[in-house]
């Protein structure tokens, strides 16, 4: 027997969807009979829906012009659907056909897992630090489809179209429990696809429907035990769910993008809502316009009625006429839709919080808010798909803006999908990580620059990426030229894992010269050039240096060398034309005998190519250098031309040696040192140039941030991350060169950002940060947590560096007595460990004799 009534409430949509039916004993558990992989839903009461997703953006920390610019992509999303409600002729509101719209923003939380591209020796180490919850969001936009046999979109009827066929063609269906057929939404469908397509709105993804069909059990599907109480629901192996609706908005007006209402209540420290579901139909604004002018003549009709009584004038009418008065006005100027009959919807876990969201939400946005009271099954039924109940009874008209730019499309999402994990995203603790070869594989610049004072944890993070990088199969060169501040403990830790490390000590190069001659690393032209840079940092002085010819003669002579076969720089200098020949090789072996460092790019005789032959190599400059501190370079003495002339050579060797590996991260302290002269600029520009196939990751830390921007640095930065910084002009040039206006705000917290110990009982703080990711995406960065081991390792403080020391002094004394056991006992070959645990140092860390 064919259910008339049935069919009827399919067409009508009032149909109790996820209820029993008397008539033929079923229950329903969701009000959906039917859904595609796509998203397309099919209601029990008729209704059929289209479910998009909307890309997340996080939006907290922007500037205020990009939050506009992340928001307008809903706000017109709600604009052109909106275009599809039908106008009706005489301004007759019940000849409208209104679109009828669903958003919904779930959070939920997930497991945090290392990356699967991630190597085994990286995911082991990222578990150490990972393996907690943090949320994950989406907000989905669905549509009622309309269809065709119901009258076109336009709401003109097709010829021989009636509602006697759309009922006869529904009484047909509900005879066949089959694949619905949508075909007569095929149309519908297809308009609003492309509204969606031009925001760039995308199909949810299978774990994503999941939440939107079952958010309440964790998306684990609707078979959960749910037990109704007068203001919250008991779900079986969850917990209390309160269901709460909006009841008014005190503030009729908010400013965008200042008033992110929902940003602000869906990351609530305390207690934030899981769930805010939006449904309402898009009025077109003449309509909603003339309601506000009858409203308007209705309070001015009951004012002069009391005032003909001689009654006193009601306040609350001139309120209610005010507010009325300032939507006409609004709508007189606007073509966008409003949001009529707009039901607002929040759910929430219940906690022992001492500040619910819901009251900061009436005292910052005046917007009042009541947990519904023997309502929460109905309530949590309207946030599903296809549901028919509305049992919101605060009923609200709300424009465009107001739910557009709340903030329910932000989310802590930047950083890259696999690689060095780098910590967490405010304010959602989402984590976020670092793809060494990311900015190579979307051809963007590849310098990750890191800007921060002494202490703000800039050398702590770059010790991470550095050990992350190896163990993930990466060759890494580690420059550290800050003199007796070793970072050796790093080195011990990535050896300690089984990754080939080692230390290059600069006091155990000075003996023999030439350790980094430049014909050791990079093809012979290319050589010549660095070789001519090297030597006239010390020979070229301002006051006392060399004339013109002397000049043009030795970058010709070195070029020459470098042509004919030379193969050293000692031998490239017999090429030097001339009368200047002797002289100039002269002063360059008197410098050579004066200074060891300088000796350092100058080999007497060929030697074998450097080359990567271990996984992580530092190279420590274990002596203070002199380095020139707050001076012009016109001011720079001979001293400390030379110190800057030899961390040059070795930064530029380690780019040399990474780039004809084709692979690799450089990471450089105290970066200004070679990027201060043009011979950098010149090394980035060829990693640009050559883009994806060198696959090479510079990694620049420096306080100096001036020296950075004047040599135009930024149009090489692809990834920035400032840190704490307490002089004014440095921060306000790296929140520039992050893409951040550097508000007041920012600046003080900037101040604030650096590290913390435990003391008296509060636990330590990690070092905070703002980070711009390769999309030039930005937000305010937790560096944490980090394995305890590893921490340890790369901990700078007195007293870390003094147990790791013990340790290792322990180590080798066992070490050496175990040797020396087995030597005694005739067996060394055999008891002789295979690695040797300490990392090795000076030349045989690095450089085969």
């Amino acid at each position: 027997m064919i259910n008339l009534r049935a069919a009827f409430q399919r067409i009508t949509g009032t149909g109790r969807a996820g209820r029993t039916d008397s008539d033929t004993a079923t229950l329903w558990t969701t009000p959906y009979a039917w859904r595609t992989s796509d998203g397309i839903y099919v209601g029990h009461n008729g209704e059929v829906w289209m479910y998009r997703t909307i890309p997340l953006s996080p939006m907290k920390w922007e500037d205020p012009e990009q939050q506009l610019t992340l928001a307008s992509p809903l706000a017109r999303l709600l604009g052109d659907l909106g275009g599809t409600s039908r106008q009706p002729m005489g301004g007759l509101a019940t000849l409208s056909n209104n679109r009828i719209v669903h958003l919904i923003s779930i959070t939920w939380d997930d497991l945090v897992i290392p990356p699967r591209d991630n190597s085994e020796q990286l995911r082991a180490y990222q578990a150490a630090a990972l393996g907690f919850l943090a949320p994950k969001r989406v907000l989905f936009v669905g549509v009622l489809l309309r269809s065709s046999l119901r009258g076109r979109a336009d709401g003109r009827k097709g010829p021989g179209e009636s509602m006697f066929k759309a009922v006869s063609e529904l009484v047909k269906e509900s005879l066949i429990d089959d694949v619905p057929d949508l075909a007569n939404y095929a149309r519908d469908a297809e308009h609003i696809s492309a509204i969606f397509d031009r925001v760039g709105a995308e199909v949810p993804a299978r774990r994503e429907l999941d939440q939107l069909e079952s958010w309440y059990n964790l998306g684990r599907g609707p078979d959960a035990v749910i037990e109704e109480l007068p203001t919250r629901l008991a779900v079986t192996g969850v917990g209390e769910i309160e269901m709460a609706a909006v009841m008014s908005f005190d503030h009729p007006v908010m400013p965008s993008p200042y008033a992110q209402w929902a940003l602000d209540a869906i990351s609530h420290s305390s207690d934030a809502p899981h769930i805010i579901s939006v449904r309402a139909e898009l009025e077109p604004p003449n309509l909603t316009r003339a309601r506000a002018r009858r409203a308007q003549r209705r309070i001015m009709s009951n004012v002069e009625e009391e005032r003909k009584t001689q009654d006193l004038e009601k306040v609350e009418l001139s309120e209610t006429f005010q507010q009325a008065k300032e939507v006409e006005d609004y709508l007189a100027g606007s073509s966008q839709p409003m949001l009529a009959n707009c039901s607002l919807i929040m759910a929430r876990e219940i906690s022992d919080a001492t500040e619910t969201y819901m009251e900061f939400l009436e005292q910052n946005y005046g917007i009042r808010m009541k947990a519904l009271e023997h309502r929460q099954i109905q309530a949590l039924e309207e946030t599903l798909p296809c549901s028919s109940v509305r049992v919101n009874p605060f009923l609200q008209d709300v424009n465009v803006p107001m739910v557009s730019h709340a903030g329910l499309q932000s989310f802590s999402d930047l950083g890259d999908d696999t690689g060095v994990f780098g910590g967490l995203i405010d304010p959602d603790g989402t984590p976020f990580f670092v793809d060494p070869l990311g900015a190579p594989r979307k051809n963007l610049p590849p310098v990750f620059g890191i800007f921060g004072d002494p202490g703000s944890g800039k050398t702590f993070f770059a010790q991470s990426i550095a050990t992350q990088s190896a163990l993930n199969g990466l060759p890494v060169i580690f420059v550290n030229p800050k003199g007796g501040d070793s970072l050796y403990g790093m080195v011990d830790y990535v050896q300690g894992h089984g990754v080939s490390s080692g230390r290059v000590s600069m006091s155990a190069l000075e003996d023999s010269p030439g350790a980094f001659d430049p014909f050791r690393y990079a093809p012979p032209t290319i050589a010549a050039e660095i070789a001519n840079v090297h030597i006239l940092s010390a020979l070229d002085d301002s006051r006392d240096g060399l004339s013109l010819p002397e000049r043009l003669a030795l970058g010709s002579g070195l070029k020459r060398g470098a042509l004919n076969g030379a193969r050293c720089v000692w031998d490239a200098l017999e090429y030097i034309p001339g009368e200047h020949a002797e002289r100039l090789r002269g002063l360059v072996e008197q410098q050579m005998e004066a200074s060891s460092m300088f000796s350092l790019g100058i080999a007497l005789k060929p030697l074998q190519r450097l080359d990567v032959n271990q996984r992580l190599t530092l190279v420590d400059f274990d002596r203070d250098l002199g380095l020139p501190d707050g001076k012009t370079p016109s001011e720079y003495s001979v001293s400390e031309r030379i110190a800057l002339a030899a961390v040059r050579l070795v930064i530029r060797a380690s780019l040399e040696i990474l780039i004809a590996n084709r692979s690799g991260v450089l990471i450089v302290d105290e970066a200004w040192t070679f990027l201060s002269q043009a011979e950098g600029l010149a090394s980035l520009q060829r990693i640009s140039r050559e883009g994806r196939s060198l696959n090479i990751l510079p990694v620049f830390l420096t306080q100096r941030i001036a020296d950075v921007v004047t040599k135009n640095l930024e149009s090489y930065l692809s990834r920035v991350l400032v840190l704490k910084l307490n002089e004014k002009i440095e921060a306000e040039t790296a929140l520039t060169l992050c893409g951040l206006q550097p508000t007041t705000q920012r600046l003080a917290q900037i101040r604030e950002f650096g590290p913390l110990p435990p003391e008296d009982g509060r636990p330590a703080r990690w070092a905070r940060g703002i980070f711009r990711d390769l999309a030039g995406r930005h937000a305010q960065v937790l560096l944490g947590p980090t394995p305890p081991d590893a921490a340890e390792a790369y901990s700078t403080h007195p007293e870390d560096r003094r147990r790791r020391e013990e340790r290792r002094t322990v180590r080798e004394r066992a070490e050496r007595e175990e040797y020396e056991a087995a030597v005694a006992a005739g067996a060394a070959a055999e008891a002789a460990p295979a690695t040797v645990a300490v990392p090795r140092e000076g030349t045989d860390a690095w450089f085969a004799d």
